[in-house]
């Protein structure tokens, strides 16, 4: 029987993870569906604006660009389904899809703090995928991005911070 290369330790893979840019979304509105068959729900977030900073892209979320359609299940976790566009500083225009995971145990404290914000104390990832046209920007394209999100009430936004795998 042979071995696949696949079983050899992780650590041989030696990723790194790089700081590219963070994102700030500040939210317009909020819709959560009544409950569809099997007991989980549809929900609509719509985006506002926001801010691209970073050492990689620099930049805004352009106004009213997109949403996130996230799936609320029974179990508590949020699926989240982001899509968006951002525009760099120099006006190139950039598509992300957005997908990740909410979910984590809040203490009575941070719920009072942060009743809207699901995430408080607990996992909040996310895997983007970008569409950027040919330039500056195309290493979006071929580079495996992941990322960790915070989400706040006062106004509502949340803010991402993503990393490049090496």
């Amino acid at each position: 029987m042979s071995t696949s290369h696949w079983s050899e330790p992780v650590t041989k893979l030696n990723l790194v993870l790089e700081h590219v840019f963070d994102v700030r979304i500040d939210f317009h509105q909020r819709l959560i569906f009544d409950p569809m068959p099997g007991g989980q729900k549809q929900a609509y977030t719509s985006v506002k604006s926001g801010k691209v900073s970073g050492p990689r892209l620099n930049g805004t979320v352009l106004d009213y660009s997109g949403a996130d359609w996230p799936i609320v299940r029974c179990d508590g976790v949020v699926e989240l389904n982001a899509h968006y566009v951002l525009e760099a500083d120099d006006g190139a225009r950039i598509y992300i899809r957005n997908m990740g995971y909410v979910y984590g145990a809040r203490s009575p404290e941070v719920a009072a703090r942060a009743p809207a914000n699901p995430a408080a104390g607990g996992y909040f990832r996310c895997t983007p995928y970008f569409r950027a046209p040919e330039g500056p920007h195309d290493w979006l394209n071929r580079t495996v991005i992941v990322g960790g999100g915070e989400r706040h009430s006062a106004p509502d936004h949340t803010l991402f911070r993503y990393y490049a795998v090496l």
